[in-house]
């Protein structure tokens, strides 16, 4: 079980509360002059720079199986093993304009992961409870969105996003005691992003995506694919939605000898997000928001909170 676990994409991270405190309020004092999201497909004006920084904290005590069960442990794990597993994450993410049709893309996030497992098990055994722990710099990410059509109330972009797992050392990991921070391997995807406005009918908007990730070892490609919508409830306050998804292609590398019923090189995932914002000016934003995993296929079942900051700058 922990060697597939170590071998799944990580999904959240950890500061200590000191540390996290003050990067808050130094970020708090950067966006002087915040403002509200930007959504999908469409690019950011000449010149301007969004950001976002958020913290969350995810967990998992459940297993999705191949089939697309849930079970409190692993397929691998023949003693049953029940599990904990917990991330916190600051995350910071990035779109300048470069011109009016081309938006520069980044992103990195700052985690802690923490895996707590019993020795024992359910056969019989004696349950002492041991734990595995990372920490440090995860996956970085730059890309741009390049705007094809401009339409009055809408716009539809190609996007090409790569993923780098050069910021942590996971070859020198002791996989007795460690968690990866990510899954160590280098990923490009390119996805075609549609976004419209619900105006006048509905002060919204929706936003719809589908793209395909090519992953460079051993885990498969995948289908990528997002439905988001979003509503200004006042002139402060908004909430949006979205369906994260990725179904992967097959082509990923056997699963162990003794491995059942789950492939931790193939993993299918569904996520739902519901976000509630606040403007705290026209350039200023505070967000929180909820995941939950609602399907998928050899990898943890878990949910997530999270608060964040969205502004933009010049």
């Amino acid at each position: 079980m922990q060697q597939r676990m170590q071998q799944q994409k990580s999904k959240g991270s950890k500061f200590t509360c000191t540390t996290g405190a003050l990067f808050f309020i130094i970020v708090f004092l950067l966006l002087a002059s915040v403002s509200t999201t930007w959504a999908g497909a469409w690019t950011m004006p000449a010149g301007k720079l969004y950001t976002r920084m958020a913290y969350s904290e995810y967990e998992a005590q459940r297993y999705f199986y191949e089939d697309g069960s849930t079970k409190a442990y692993a397929p691998r794990d023949g003693k049953q093993r029940d599990f904990d597993y917990d991330e916190q994450t600051w995350s910071f993410y990035a779109e300048y304009g470069l011109f009016d049709n081309i938006t520069l893309i980044g992103s990195f996030d700052y985690k802690e992961t923490e895996w707590t497992f019993q020795s024992g098990g359910r056969n019989g055994f004696v349950a002492a409870d041991k734990t595995a722990k990372s920490s440090g710099l995860a996956d970085i990410n730059f890309g741009l969105r390049y705007r094809l059509v401009a339409m009055d109330s809408g716009a539809l972009s190609l996007q090409a996003l790569y993923k780098s797992a050069e910021a942590y050392d996971h070859k020198d990991e002791n996989l007795s005691t460690d968690i990866r921070l990510g899954d160590a391997q280098d990923d490009f995807e390119i996805r075609l992003q549609f976004g419209h406005s619900l105006y006048p009918y509905v002060p919204g908007y929706f936003n719809v995506e589908a793209g395909y990730r090519w992953r460079s070892k051993y885990m498969a490609d995948e289908f990528v694919y997002l439905l988001e919508a979003g509503v200004d409830v006042t002139e402060s306050l908004y909430i949006r939605t979205k369906l994260d998804g990725t179904a992967n292609v097959g082509n990923g590398d056997d699963p162990f000898a003794n491995e059942t019923h789950a492939n931790a090189n193939e993993i299918d995932l569904g996520k739902l997000e519901i976000t509630a914002g606040y403007k705290l000016t026209s350039n200023f934003a505070l967000e929180a928001s909820y995941f939950n995993e609602l399907y998928g296929a050899s990898t943890t079942k878990g949910e997530t909170w999270s608060v964040a900051l969205a502004a933009i700058l010049f």
